[in-house]
């Protein structure tokens, strides 16, 4: 058996019984929280990451795991293609991980219309090396119907 699997759809949870007496009540299925993990040269001008949030995803934040080098304060952002600089991380620290995850962005919160890359770069502050890891988290639109 491999070491990791991938399907396609996405993962819910429904605590409780999925019995067919109890299809139509009991507690609404759940989506769970995902992560993209995004590496990439913090000294970059921004630029895609080859990383794609899928259709009907709402990015939620953006955890930095740091990975930058040299610089003062040196820090980084990250977006979604064609949207706004720092729509999803605006000036994250590039040199350390972060204590919380940031969900400041003006791209965070809205369900994605089409597959969409992730791009990320230097912030305000460059960095002069290192790699640098970000997570971005999202969950996937919903509609709590029991089964398909």
């Amino acid at each position: 058996m491999g070491k990791r699997s991938t399907f396609g759809g996405y993962v819910r949870q429904r605590a409780g019984t999925n019995s067919s007496t109890s299809r139509a009540t009991g507690p609404t299925p759940a989506v769970f929280k995902a992560f993209v993990a995004v590496t990439f040269d913090p000294t970059q001008v921004l630029a895609g990451t080859g990383k794609v949030l899928p259709k009907g995803a709402v990015p939620l934040g953006v955890t930095g795991l740091g990975g930058g080098t040299g610089g003062i304060s040196p820090t980084v952002d990250l977006s979604l293609a064609g949207g706004a600089a720092g729509g999803l991380a605006n000036e994250l620290p590039a040199d350390a991980a972060a204590a919380a995850e940031v969900q400041t962005g003006a791209e965070l919160g809205a369900a994605l219309t089409a597959d969409t890359e992730i791009e990320a770069g230097v912030g305000a502050s460059a960095a002069t090396g290192g790699t640098v890891t970000a997570l971005v988290s999202y969950i996937m639109v919903d509609d709590g119907v029991i089964n398909d």
